[in-house]
C-alpha cells in the first residue's frame, strides 16, 4: 500500500508537467461540478427555512386549534389559561380569521381579514421577529384601526391615515347572503419579506371580528412551541387532554404540507440535476486516467519487470482518481460556500449590470430611432421569493456532496486501474 501511495503521490508531483497538466484538469473539472451544487443545497435551504419560518410565525403558528362553526370565540380566559401552562408552550393567541374585498381610491383586492389581540407584536416574538414595520405602527387598540401589508397597501394605493373600506358578506336570517361595508383607517403597513403573504393581510382587531359573518370566517387558537420542529405530537395530546370534545388540533406540517412538499420536491430535482453534471464530470476523470495510463505504459512496464504486482498498479491508480476527488472536492466546496454566502450581493450585482447594460442599450437604440420601453430586470421575482435570501450552512450536506464527488472519483478510477493492472509489461519492452 505504501508503496501504491508513493508512485501516486510522484505522478501528482509538480514537478511531472505532462500527467500534472491533464491531472489538473480534472480536478478543476470536478471542482467547478461541484459549485453549483453547494450553490443550490445551501440557497435551497435558505429559502425554504426563510418562507418556512415566515408562513410559521406570521401566518399559520405552529399548532391552531379550531373551534366549532359558528361560534364567535374559541374560548374563555380560564381555557387560554391552561393551555399556556402546557410545558413547552411560549404563546397561546387567539384569532378570528375571514375573507373580504378591500377597496381605496378606486382599486381593489381580495384580502384575508386576520381580527389579533391589540398588541399581538408585544405578545408573540416570533411575530414581531419577522414583522417589518414600513409604515406607522401595529397597533390595533383602536377598533377603528386597521395594519395593511406592503403589497396589498402597494395595490390600494394607501398609506397610514388613509381610509379604506372592505366589503365582507353576511346573513341576516340565515338564508340570504347581504353585503357589509366597513370603514377603516390605516394605522400600519408591515412586510413580512415575503409577498405571497403580504398581498393578503388586512389585519383587524378581535374588537370587530363581529364583521365576520360565521358563513365565510373561522376561529382559531394559535399556538407558538420552543422547538415546532421537534415534539410536536406530544404537545398535541397535552392539548387534546384538556380540550373540549369539539375542537381540532392542526400542526402546521399538516395546514402546509403541499406547499412544505413542494419546496423540498423542487430542491430534490434542482439537486438530481446537479449531481448528475457532477457524475458526468467523472467521466473526465476516468478519461485522464486512461490516458495517463497509456503515457506511462512503458514505465508501468518496468515497474512491474521489477516486481510491483498487478494490484499494487491497481492501488496506484485508485489513490490518484481518490486524490483527484479529494482536491475538487475542496476547490468546490471552497469555492460553493463562497459564492452562496455571497449569494444576495451577486444577485444585486447581476441585476445591476443586466439593467444598466439593457439601458445603454435602450439609449442606443432611441438614437437610431427605435423606440424600446425599459425594464427593471429581476433574477428571483420578490412576489414569488423571498426578498432577501437567508444564509443557512448545513454542514452535513456540504460533507455529504464531498464525499459522493470523492466517490464518483473512486468509481471512474475502476475501468482505467484494472486496465493497467492487467498490462502485460513483455508485450510492451519488445516492441522497443
Amino acid at each position: 500500500m505504501r508503496v501504491s501511495l508513493f508512485l501516486a503521490l510522484r505522478y501528482l508531483s509538480p514537478f511531472r508537467a505532462g500527467s500534472l497538466r491533464r491531472i489538473r484538469g480534472a480536478v478543476l473539472s470536478v471542482g467547478l461540478s461541484l459549485i453549483p451544487l453547494i450553490v443550490v443545497l445551501q440557497v435551497s435551504d435558505g429559502m425554504i427555512q426563510g418562507i418556512t419560518a415566515r408562513i410559521l410565525e406570521v401566518g399559520t403558528y405552529h399548532l391552531q386549534i379550531l373551534g366549532p362553526a359558528g361560534t364567535h370565540s374559541t374560548g374563555d380566559a380560564s381555557f387560554l389559561s391552561e393551555l399556556r401552562k402546557i410545558p413547552n408552550v411560549v404563546s397561546v393567541t387567539e384569532e378570528r380569521q375571514g375573507v373580504g374585498l378591500a377597496y381605496a381610491h378606486g382599486s381593489s383586492a381580495g384580502v384575508t381579514i386576520r381580527a389579533v389581540p391589540p398588541r399581538i407584536g408585544e405578545k408573540d416574538e416570533g411575530f414581531s421577529r419577522f414583522m417589518r414595520i414600513l409604515e406607522g405602527s401595529f397597533d390595533l387598540s383602536d377598533p377603528k384601526s386597521v395594519v395593511l401589508g406592503a403589497e396589498l397597501s402597494s395595490k390600494l394605493k394607501v398609506h397610514v391615515g388613509d381610509t379604506v373600506r372592505v366589503v365582507t358578506p353576511y346573513s341576516r336570517d340565515g338564508d340570504s347572503i347581504l353585503s357589509r361595508v366597513s370603514t377603516f383607517t390605516v394605522r400600519g403597513v408591515v412586510s413580512s419579506g415575503y409577498q405571497e403573504l403580504d398581498k393578503l393581510w388586512f389585519f383587524i382587531s378581535m374588537e370587530r371580528s363581529r364583521i365576520l359573518s360565521p358563513l365565510a370566517s373561522r376561529n382559531l387558537i394559535g399556538i407558538k412551541v420552543t422547538n415546532p420542529f421537534r415534539g410536536l405530537g406530544t404537545i398535541v395530546q397535552e392539548v387534546y387532554r384538556i380540550l373540549p370534545r369539539s375542537y381540532r388540533v392542526y400542526t402546521w406540517e399538516e395546514l402546509e404540507s403541499s406547499r412544505y412538499l413542494s419546496y423540498r420536491t423542487t430542491k430534490y430535482l434542482l439537486i438530481f440535476i446537479m449531481a448528475l453534471i457532477l457524475t458526468v464530470a467523472s467521466v473526465n476523470i476516468s478519461s485522464t486516467l486512461i490516458l495517463l495510463q497509456i503515457e506511462k505504459r512503458d514505465e508501468l512496464a518496468v515497474l512491474k519487470s521489477m516486481g510491483l504486482s498487478a494490484e499494487q498498479i491497481t492501488r496506484m491508480f485508485y489513490y490518484i482518481g481518490s486524490w483527484i476527488g479529494l482536491l475538487g472536492s475542496l476547490l468546490g466546496v471552497g469555492l460553493g460556500l463562497a459564492i452562496a454566502v455571497s449569494i444576495n450581493e451577486i444577485i444585486s450585482a447581476v441585476e445591476f449590470l443586466l439593467n444598466n447594460g439593457w439601458e445603454l442599450v435602450r439609449i442606443f437604440l432611441h438614437e437610431t430611432g427605435i423606440g424600446v420601453e425599459g425594464a427593471n430586470i429581476r433574477i428571483l421575482d420578490p412576489q414569488f421569493y423571498l426578498e432577501r435570501i437567508p444564509i443557512v450552512l448545513n454542514p452535513f450536506e456540504v460533507l455529504g456532496a464531498a464525499f459522493f464527488a470523492v466517490l464518483l472519483s473512486v468509481s471512474a478510477s475502476v475501468l482505467p486501474a484494472r486496465s493497467a493492472g492487467r498490462l502485460k509489461p513483455l508485450e510492451v519492452l519488445v516492441k522497443h
